[in-house]
């Protein structure tokens, strides 16, 4: 409580219990908000996106070593009965003025996307498909331009081939027309 934390996150620990209930109801009675069971896998990131480092022991918690966030609150996924814990208006700790937070949460944002399915291979569809949907959104940021899909280019086509249709005669006009009848049905 003396280094102003008030959210504890807390690693998964398979050797040894990282709490018990007795800290829990302390920590809880000093109000500080306590996230449970994080992956180890997930500790990296999530201090590189909170702005903030792992601390080992509680007698190693120093003020510099915390995260910023305007706000951390409990919420309930929309639909089930689960809680998950949102923070938003992440700062970094280097920003000093106003003006410089103010940039700051406009740069530095980091979304996560929960993905939810009745089986598993719904939600490996689902999966896949946010996947394709960030290689579309990242291509079109490197490469700044798009070609549309579902046919478009085949419509396009066909539009101007049957305009070009209308300006002719004959057996010529014909199969313009009958090619540009096809590119639409494609």
């Amino acid at each position: 409580k003396k280094t102003g934390c008030n959210v504890l996150l807390i690693q998964k620990s398979i050797l040894r219990d990282a709490y018990n209930e007795l800290s829990l109801h302390f920590l809880a009675k000093m109000g500080i908000l306590v996230v449970t069971d994080i992956e180890r896998s997930d500790v990296e990131f999530i201090c590189r996106t909170l702005h903030c480092s792992p601390v080992a022991h509680v007698d190693q918690c120093a003020p510099n070593k915390l995260g910023l966030a305007k706000q951390v609150s409990d919420v309930w996924m929309e639909g089930g009965s689960n809680k998950v814990v949102k923070f938003t208006g992440v700062l970094d700790k280097q920003t000093t003025t106003q003006e410089e937070k103010s940039n700051e949460e406009d740069a530095n944002k980091t979304v996560t996307v929960l993905l939810r399915g009745s089986s598993n291979v719904v939600l490996e569809e689902a999966h896949r498909s946010l996947h394709d949907a960030q290689c579309v959104v990242r291509s079109l940021v490197q490469q700044r331009y798009l070609i549309a899909g579902g046919g478009a280019a085949e419509t396009q086509a066909g539009y101007a081939l049957q305009q070009k249709a209308v300006e002719m005669t004959g057996q010529d006009a014909y199969c313009w027309a009958a090619f540009a009848e096809a590119l639409t049905v494609i």
